[in-house]
């Protein structure tokens, strides 16, 4: 008896591996064709390809612009600065001025110590490779622009300090520190002779009799405004200039913009630089110096991360797949159809 039930179970187990509720078609009535089979290939293919650029598109660095109107305009803007001249600090002054008053701003911030011009080999090496990433910043922008405004892109901020100092006397000055500006135009210069304010005038007073000469070469370590921030790549820093005249002006005119950065309040600007050589007898008039002309735009710009979801992602790539599907189909379809008009006749 036991063994009966087992020959019925077993005979059960046959049959329903046995049972298939879908159609099949032998192989002799399957119709294979070349056709179709590279369309098979290009469309998956195509499927690769752009499932592969989508991902790849999904994972890199997108930002988006937006610009509207910096209403807090009556908090103060620091300016920070860090730059060398080849003179003595006994010679030069360095001082803000801004066009709301003739008086000087307050610069119980800055520091004027003497120092070398030149640099000892390590900071020199130094210099010379980040001064080489800022040249590739500002010729590359527009290729670049995307990746650094991402924290993780830094430039040192720092040539570090002198091995061992030259055995001669100090030969230029060191300027740096921040200025607390009020959000108006004004400038940011260096001239000779110390500043001085009398009856709401603003002077240098020169050394008659002393026998200074001037050379404005000038190294800018750093030149800022705002909270120093690794997000933002200013355009000045790092620049070398050398004159051998000593009546040469240099002049730049910048142009300052609120930025925030993922939240993160900073400032950039962009300028315009020129240098001449004061000649009076060529109608070349002025005063050899470093002059920063600064003027405060308007506008804010927000910068913003741009990447899509997980969730934009699948549905971007369901909706590829998919639609090549369908439309391969189609033309599948469109080709046969041609293909059977043709062999009609």
């Amino acid at each position: 008896m036991l063994r009966r039930r087992k020959e019925v179970v077993s005979e059960a187990i046959k049959v329903t591996k046995n049972l298939d509720a879908f159609p099949k078609l032998e192989d002799d009535y399957q119709e294979t064709s070349s056709a179709r089979g590279t369309i098979t290939v290009i469309v998956l293919s195509v499927i690769f390809v752009l499932v592969t650029l989508n991902i790849s598109e999904y994972f890199s660095d997108k930002v988006k612009y937006s610009y509207e109107v910096d209403f807090d305009y009556e908090s103060k803007l620091k300016l920070n600065v860090d730059l060398t001249v080849a003179m003595s600090c006994n010679d030069i002054g360095a001082d803000v001025m801004d066009k709301s008053s003739r008086d000087i701003i307050s610069s119980e911030g800055i520091n004027m110590e003497d120092t070398w011009f030149e640099l000892s080999p390590k900071q020199q090496k130094q210099f010379d490779y980040i001064s080489q990433l800022y040249e590739t910043i500002r010729s590359d922008f527009h290729a670049l622009h995307s990746s650094l405004w991402n924290s993780y892109t830094k430039i040192p901020s720092s040539l570090g300090s002198r091995e061992v100092n030259p055995s001669r006397s100090p030969d230029a000055c060191r300027v740096h520190g921040t200025y607390e500006l009020s959000k108006i135009a004004g400038n940011f210069h260096i001239i000779i002779g110390k500043s001085v304010s009398f009856m709401g005038n603003h002077a240098h007073m020169v050394n008659l009799f002393g026998n200074t000469k001037a050379n404005f070469s000038h190294r800018i370590d750093n030149f800022s405004f705002g909270e120093n921030s690794n997000l933002v790549h200013n355009a000045l820093n790092y620049d070398l200039k050398i004159t051998k005249s000593e009546k040469t002006s240099y002049q730049y005119f910048v142009s300052v913009v609120s930025t925030e950065v993922n939240s993160i309040k900073t400032y950039q600007y962009s300028v315009t630089e020129k240098h001449r050589d004061i000649d009076h007898s060529k109608n070349s008039h002025g005063t050899p110096g470093i002059l920063f002309k600064y003027d405060i735009s308007p506008l804010k710009v927000k910068v913003e991360k741009d990447n899509m979801s997980l969730l934009e992602l699948a549905i971007l790539l369901i909706g590829i797949i998919g639609g090549i599907f369908a439309t391969s189909k189609m033309f599948n379809s469109l080709y046969q159809s041609i293909k059977d008009f043709l062999v009609s006749f």
